[in-house]
């Protein structure tokens, strides 16, 4: 018949079988998406992916551009080393809409673990509009990682921005950017 509620091997195993229990987020991520202070709060780019980004963006025009972000987590910014260029599966709107090939993604953590790097993060272009997150681009954001879009119009790159989620479901929020190193 089991033991009642409330014994001694209830208070060891909390209520992790409890039927009720079943289905709800684990506390740790209740914490994780509402805490937007666990996210990403800056992004440090070294200039020689801050030039890259601007390249491809501006090769990829009139359509958007994407691609990988490769660095390292430093508290609460990361640092982002390279930027990799990514296929967009997204054919029907090239034009403002971006899927990532989830084959360039392993592609790209593969190139970072052999550097003792970490994936931080996707940058993709905007053309002819602002570098500003769409609603398309918050849905899709994938919390603990930073988010560049650029600008770009016919003959160059305009904005570049930086974003971070602020909670699962919460939408994109503009955080620090800044620019280290190198001529850009």
């Amino acid at each position: 018949m089991g033991r009642p509620r409330g014994g001694p091997r209830d208070r060891e195993r909390g209520d992790r079988h409890h039927p009720l229990r079943r289905g709800r987020p684990l506390p740790q991520q209740r914490a994780v998406w509402a805490d937007p202070s666990v996210s990403v709060l800056a992004v440090r780019l070294a200039g020689p992916a801050h030039a890259e980004i601007r390249r491809l963006a501006e090769a990829a025009y009139p359509n958007e551009g994407c691609g990988v972000l490769i660095g390292a987590y430093d508290g609460e910014a990361v640092v982002v080393e390279e930027a990799t260029s990514g296929r967009n599966l997204w054919t029907e709107r090239l034009r403002d809409r971006y899927e990532l090939d989830p084959a360039d993604i392993q592609a790209a953590d593969g190139r970072a673990r052999a550097r003792d790097l970490d994936v931080v993060g996707f940058w993709h272009s905007h053309p002819d509009h602002p570098a500003w997150p769409s609603e398309f681009d918050s849905d899709r954001s994938w919390v603990d990682y930073a988010y560049l879009i650029v600008n770009t119009v016919s003959d160059a790159s305009g904005d570049l921005n930086a974003f971070s989620p602020a909670g699962e479901g919460l939408g994109l929020r503009q955080i620090v950017l800044r620019l280290e190193g190198g001529a850009s």
